[in-house]
């Protein structure tokens, strides 16, 4: 209505007849009137704003010039009182707990509702869960998170700094290690590095889902990374990954990864080295341990030392042995490259992923968490693959030494074992067990030296069958003589010659090369 009366009266339309048009009373138009020669819209030295901009600004509100000494008290405890909101606390507790004397109860409210502090404990009440309280040495509370990027000197590379924070479930006792790296062996070691300050085992370690965790996140059931449960079995402590997605289940260590990227604020953005950072931020979470808490309203290095300390587990006598890692998929020839060596698993494995876990004496393989080969590991250099039988093809298996079908041919001779040898290592992987149990039934019929015998002339005329070594046995032939055993007299067959002739024959031929011999010698 003002932007109407000022824009009328500009275009020349008299008082009365702007009041008659738009119905406004004359006292209010004359107000208006007087508003727009004083900035100059009538005049024409100034223009009309447009639309939707003001033409007159709002006055200004003596009362919010001065400020009762209630109101400067409260504001200095402005962030003190945010913070307490942001954790679920009620407006009549934080009245309560408030370190003020003097304050009515009526001012702090006014306050509240001034700077909109009210909504904002509102809205924060509505989302947080209920308290998880914890007994003293329950739980240790861990947590990932990135600190900042640093340049490395050596490489010239950008590095993630990352940050792993531990607070204990009941006391709130605060720890923070600094690391370049998240893989299982850095998580593992400063786990270790972590009980040792505390100089004890808690009862079980409450952590999300990272891969050096849980190899599958579940919200019932999580599929644990064996090296992990192999390190929690060592102290003795039990592993609680939470379901996805639920920070809030941990939410003692989740507050605390914004507060340490402030005690680092002051460091600067110099990069000195790990351990200069370390040192740094030892000191600021030492002060933090010492100060009183907030929720607990005690320090929580006293209440490490009184409550929480004696109840924690005994460390064991020897530390843990650090050991190798490796996630790989299982080969087509089903063995598994561990640190250039092979070690074989189950057919059935064949391209799936594994985790192998290896210290001085052991190889062990899980798949899914379960574990389902141990191999020894190999030392020798010369040395490439553990396979083992079980895990050796059906052909594999039969041509190795202590194979079914050698110790069976070894009880009727050296040369029957030599002769089924060969038989088994033909046909690339195929065996022909016809050919091996015909020479291997032999013994029905005929004595193991017979046989035996009957193997050795069949290996002297490199012929590996069992009609050749059937052949020999039904020849009877004679060892020494290297004559056939047979009567000539009874030999029935029109086209069988007798052994004179050929006697005759060889006789002839010996004399032809001594003649020949003594020509050569004249």
């Amino acid at each position: 209505m003002e932007r109407k009366i000022v824009e009328q009266l500009a275009s020349g339309k008299g008082f009365n007849t702007v009041c008659r048009d738009l119905r406004v009373g004359r006292n209010r138009a004359a107000h208006i009137r007087e508003k727009a020669r004083e900035y100059g819209y009538l005049d024409g030295s100034t223009p009309i704003p447009p639309y939707p901009e003001a033409l007159f600004p709002d006055p200004v509100d003596g009362r919010s010039l001065k400020a009762s000494e209630s109101d400067r008290e409260l504001q200095k405890q402005r962030e003190w009182i945010i913070d307490r909101l942001q954790t679920g606390w009620q407006p009549i507790t934080i009245f309560e707990e408030l370190p003020l004397k003097g304050i009515g109860r009526s001012s702090f409210y006014r306050f509240m509702h001034r700077h909109k502090l009210a909504e904002l404990g509102e809205s924060v009440r509505r989302s947080i869960v209920e308290e998880i309280i914890y007994a003293p040495g329950e739980a240790l509370i861990i947590d990932w998170g990135k600190l900042r990027d640093v340049i490395n000197p050596e490489t010239g590379r950008k590095q993630t700094l990352w940050m792993f924070v531990g607070v204990l479930g009941h006391s709130r006792y605060m720890m923070v290690r600094l690391v370049l790296s998240c893989n299982v062996a850095t998580t593992l070691t400063t786990l270790e590095e972590m009980f040792r300050e505390l100089g004890g085992i808690p009862g079980r370690i409450i952590s999300d889902n990272p891969k050096c965790f849980s190899l599958v996140a579940s919200r019932y059931e999580p599929i644990l990374n064996p090296a992990y449960e192999r390190f929690a079995a060592h102290y003795g402590t039990l592993i609680e990954c939470l379901p996805p997605r639920a920070p809030e289940l941990k939410g003692k260590v989740e507050r605390m990864i914004p507060f340490v990227r402030r005690l680092y604020q002051a460091h600067g953005d110099v990069w000195d080295g790990l351990e200069e950072s370390q040192s740094y931020l030892d000191r600021k979470v030492a002060v933090a341990n010492e100060r009183k808490h907030g929720t607990i309203r005690k320090r929580p290095i006293d209440v490490f030392i009184e409550e929480e300390a004696p109840k924690l587990k005994a460390l064991p006598g020897l530390s843990y042995e650090m050991e190798e890692f490796h996630d790989g998929p299982v080969r087509q020839d089903c063995h598994v490259r561990f640190r250039s060596k092979y070690y074989s698993v189950e057919e059935k494995y064949k391209g799936k992923r594994v985790f192998v876990i290896g210290d001085k004496k052991q190889v062990s393989i899980y798949h899914e968490g379960k574990l389902i080969e141990v191999h020894e590991r190999i030392t020798d250099s010369y040395i490439s693959k553990s396979t083992k039988d079980c895990h050796k093809a059906p052909w594999e298996r039969a041509t190795q030494d202590g194979s079914y079908y050698r110790q069976r041919a070894l009880k009727l001779g050296p040369c029957v074992e030599q002769v089924i040898h060969h038989l088994l290592m033909q046909g690339d992987g195929f065996i022909d067990t016809r050919k091996v149990w015909g020479i291997l039934s032999l013994d029905k019929k005929y004595t193991a030296d017979e046989i035996n015998e009957s193997c050795r002339r069949a290996i002297s005329v490199d012929s590996y069958s069992y009609r050749t070594v059937l052949r020999f046995l039904q020849c009877k032939t004679d060892i020494e003589d290297k004559t056939v055993i047979t009567d000539s007299s009874k030999q029935s067959s029109k086209f069988i010659r007798p052994m004179d002739e050929y006697k005759q024959l060889l006789d002839k031929e010996e004399k032809h090369y001594e003649y020949r011999d003594s020509a050569q010698s004249v």
